[in-house]
């Protein structure tokens, strides 16, 4: 809407809410036609959904990560498996907060994380390393206490008696990424740590297939997005070393 002057009295949404505020109207008339109360066509239909613009993956520096590492370290054991397990296996936050104790699995061969409800209900398993797998142990036998198979791997530590104990929630795990990231400059979101995971694993060799696998993507499209990331970050050190020496 405009004033009198042309001026914008509330700013137009941005792609990706305008996105958000459509698919929200789409599934309510699909709700609604279903059950008969709308008839076809929907009016959603003809309402297309608005070109967001590309963006590369937002990773976190390496010296960051380092500094995250250490305070969830020195904080608790709950904190440092908490954001070892976004950095080392690549997990989203709800696929992160809908494991249960039984889906850490330890083996001679090595441990596994199975990931039971990833995106689009698909299904994958994560390698976890001898230190992150150690580090897990530690927390299940000295932090989470008696539990199920079954039970949430990690649980809420509220101090309001009606939250305590009860599954780990989105926000409750966000608050945790910035209790730890609160003295970098930024904003960082857990999100950012598999982002991380993906471009670390670039950087030490990893072919885009493997990293697609582990990540969980559909399309290999959406893991080359990291490759752009990991060879512009080389490019930048190429040509800083380069220039450190004189171009001319």
């Amino acid at each position: 809407m405009r004033n009198r002057s042309g001026q914008w009295i509330h700013p137009p949404a941005s792609p990706a809410t305008y996105n958000l505020k459509r698919l929200a109207l789409q599934q309510f008339f699909e709700w609604a036609s279903q059950r008969g109360y709308f008839p076809d066509p929907l009016p959603t239909q003809a309402i297309r959904p608005a070109r967001l613009p590309a963006r590369l993956p937002r990773d976190l520096d390496r010296l960051l990560l380092q500094r995250v590492l250490q305070r969830a370290q020195s904080h608790s054991l709950r904190y440092a498996a908490l954001i070892r397990l976004l950095l080392e296996c690549g997990l989203r936050a709800r696929e992160l907060l809908d494991l249960t104790v039984q889906d850490f699995r330890i083996s001679p061969e090595g441990s596994l994380l199975e990931v039971r409800c990833g995106k689009r209900s698909k299904p994958r398993a994560v390698a976890v390393g001898d230190p992150l797998s150690e580090l897990l142990q530690q927390y299940l036998s000295q932090e989470r206490g008696p539990c199920a198979p079954t039970d949430p791997l990690f649980v809420s530590q509220s101090r309001c008696p009606a939250y305590r104990g009860r599954p780990l929630t989105y926000d409750g795990l966000r608050h945790i990424a910035l209790k730890l990231t609160e003295p970098e400059p930024g904003h960082q979101t857990p999100h950012q740590f598999r982002h991380s995971f993906a471009t670390l694993l670039l950087d030490r060799g990893v072919a885009p297939e493997p990293i697609q696998h582990l990540l969980g993507h559909t399309t290999a499209a959406m893991t080359m997005r990291y490759t752009q990331r990991a060879n512009l970050r080389a490019a930048i050190a190429r040509s800083r070393a380069i220039l450190d020496q004189g171009l001319i």
